[in-house]
């Protein structure tokens, strides 16, 4: 049995050498699986009821929790041990139980709209630059896993706001940026703990070896690392109220004195 696992899970079936590596046609395909279901979810969402609009959200932290917890039963086949990264000390991985907390405690709602800002950036900056998918083929366990998570985490973010659950207010974008300091500490504590570089505080995250090479002092990373995502987030915000000012503007020019 256990043979059959690691042949199940291995990272090559047919030796074709193909991988996802930034911006190659295996990343390109998955990046148009990903934003075209997240599209098309949308599109058969937009019109039905507020609850259905919330099971579909449900359903999609449902998906999220599976494989994320599922994942850690088979670490050892795939990666011969637990692989460090998967810990929710990464942005990407922590928002998968803030997720369950937002969605489904009854006080979720105050820490909803932040998580669901942070969803959609942090696996959206992961998508479009998945340096560290892995090396196997595009259909293997880990690479499909990888990219679901990701996906599916993007997608809860995305259509909570897309579809109202959450509606964006640039007056308490403070809130991510608290939640993001909250998340820094977190990682930090993680790296501190068990020696490794969660969030990228210990090392940068596009590998340029910043610190290793003395250009910056590793605790700037502290700084940086956040300051970076918080400014993602205030273009998230302004994106979010151009839509909603474009979409105001296309319901009043038919009817003006109705508006």
């Amino acid at each position: 049995m256990r043979e059959f696992l690691m042949k199940l899970f291995a990272m090559s079936f047919f030796d074709t050498g193909i991988q996802i590596t930034p911006f190659s046609g295996a990343h390109i395909a998955y990046m148009a699986l990903i934003f075209g279901g997240i599209a098309a979810g949308y599109a058969a969402l937009r019109h039905k009821t507020a609850d259905k609009k919330e099971k579909a959200l449900r359903l999609l932290a449902y998906a999220l929790a599976i494989s994320y917890f599922s994942d850690f039963f088979f670490h050892d086949f795939v990666y011969g041990g637990m692989n460090m990264d998967k810990l929710p000390f990464h942005i990407c991985t922590v928002l998968c139980p803030l997720i369950l907390v937002a969605q489904f405690n009854r006080n979720g709602h105050k820490l909803r709209e932040p998580v669901a800002v942070l969803a959609t950036l942090a696996p959206m900056m992961y998508l479009c630059y998945p340096a560290s998918v892995g090396t196997g083929e595009p259909w293997c366990y880990q690479a499909v896993q990888t990219m679901f998570y990701h996906g599916v985490l993007m997608a809860w973010g995305i259509l909570s706001m897309a579809l109202g659950a959450v509606k964006p207010e640039i007056s308490r974008a403070w809130k991510s940026g608290a939640l993001l300091a909250g998340i820094t500490l977190w990682a930090k504590m993680g790296n501190v703990m068990l020696e490794h570089n969660w969030f990228f505080l210990e090392a940068d995250a596009l590998y340029l070896g910043l610190v290793e090479n003395g250009i910056i002092p590793q605790w700037l990373l502290m700084v940086i690392n956040p300051v970076v995502y918080f400014m993602a987030v205030l273009l998230l915000y302004g994106v979010c109220h151009g839509i909603r000012k474009l979409g105001h503007r296309t319901v009043c020019v038919p009817a003006p004195v109705a508006c």
